[in-house]
């Protein structure tokens, strides 16, 4: 028995996939946006993923790239559905031209589960680490039965939606914690190593506000020329993740966070800044710690993680914060001359 993560932003398409694959006897993890697919992945550590091209936050494709860029997942086998794409994409073990008939579905997923190495989880390492691992694994079984009974929620009459995605967004912010115990503890451990490459930040940071734009009214100015760098694009994602989240809580409606990007020949700045309650002086050092008690650490480990992933990059993150008057978290990269 395998365990084969299925991602597809239509939910009647998503469970017959799902219900297919469990047919053939294997236990399935259900994600209805590139995002959520990410992050279960990385949770769960799946023995085969199989996603739709076509969904919101991150399209099938790139999400095969953010999976082969992880350490962890690049050897798990990805089967691409899509009706758009002729021939699917490089990263892909396997592709499906939609329609497909179901026969071709099901001799696609045992082809593929037959011929893959197997990726049993990598050794956690230090006992730091497994603590970390087990921690995040241990929550996203009940988050995975929440998730489900959401679904069923949404398809109720009369629901109240506006309660729904008020649990969505708390789901979220769940599964983001899980995450960000596990990385704690392998940053205390030594254990997070990042995959570096030559890309357009400016390009990653705009892919990031666009998503939290659903969520809050968030404003970029940036560069229109490529913002070259050499950086993790999974890692810096989740620097902008953790930054635009902190913001568009502490803003909480009252007005516009604002994204700012500044590059010069060694430097590229990115700035955040919200029009919420902001923070005494003296509890801004507290916000870069793992775990604070009080208002200072109502942020939780996030921003702990992000301090930490841009120290790895060989920059920094700081804060600037007076009570009633917002604050502003500064992302400081260094570029090559």
């Amino acid at each position: 028995m395998s365990l084969v993560l299925v991602a597809d932003d239509e939910p009647a398409v998503l469970e017959v996939l799902s219900q297919l694959v469990e047919d053939l006897g294997h236990d399935v993890l259900r994600a209805r946006d590139g995002e959520e697919a990410l992050g279960l992945a990385r949770a769960r550590h799946p023995h085969l993923v199989v996603t739709d091209h076509m969904m919101p936050k991150l399209s099938g494709v790139e999400l095969c790239r953010r999976l082969k860029q992880d350490a962890e997942l690049k050897d798990v086998p990805i089967v691409l559905l899509s009706a758009v794409l002729p021939q699917g994409a490089p990263e892909a073990t396997a592709f499906l031209h939609k329609p497909f008939e179901i026969t071709d579905f099901e001799s696609v997923i045992k082809q593929v589960l037959a011929n893959a190495v197997s990726t049993q989880p990598v050794d956690a390492g230090s006992p730091l680490e497994a603590l970390g691992h087990w921690v995040a694994q241990t929550l996203q079984g009940p988050l995975d039965s929440a998730r489900a009974q959401l679904k069923r929620l949404e398809a109720s009459p009369g629901v109240d939606r506006e309660a729904l995605e008020s649990l969505d967004a708390q789901l979220q912010s769940m599964e983001s914690l899980g995450r960000n115990l596990r990385d704690v503890a392998r940053l205390a451990a030594g254990g997070l190593a990042l995959q570096p490459v030559e890309a357009d930040l400016a390009g990653h940071l705009r892919e990031a506000v666009s998503a939290w734009r659903t969520q809050a009214h968030v404003s970029l100015v940036a560069p229109s020329e490529p913002v070259a760098l050499k950086f993790d694009p999974q890692r810096i994602r989740q620097v902008f993740d953790a930054l635009l989240a902190n913001a568009v809580r502490q803003d909480a409606g009252k007005g516009e966070v604002r994204v700012e990007m500044q590059a010069s020949r060694s430097l590229v700045t990115v700035q955040v800044k919200d029009a919420g309650p902001g923070f005494p002086e003296t509890e801004v050092p507290k916000l870069f710690t793992p775990f604070q008690a009080g208002p200072a650490g109502a942020a939780g480990p996030g921003l702990y993680v992000a301090s930490e992933l841009a120290r790895l990059h060989g920059g920094a993150l700081s804060a600037v914060s007076k009570p009633g008057k917002g604050s502003t978290f500064s992302l400081l990269l260094p570029r090559s001359a």
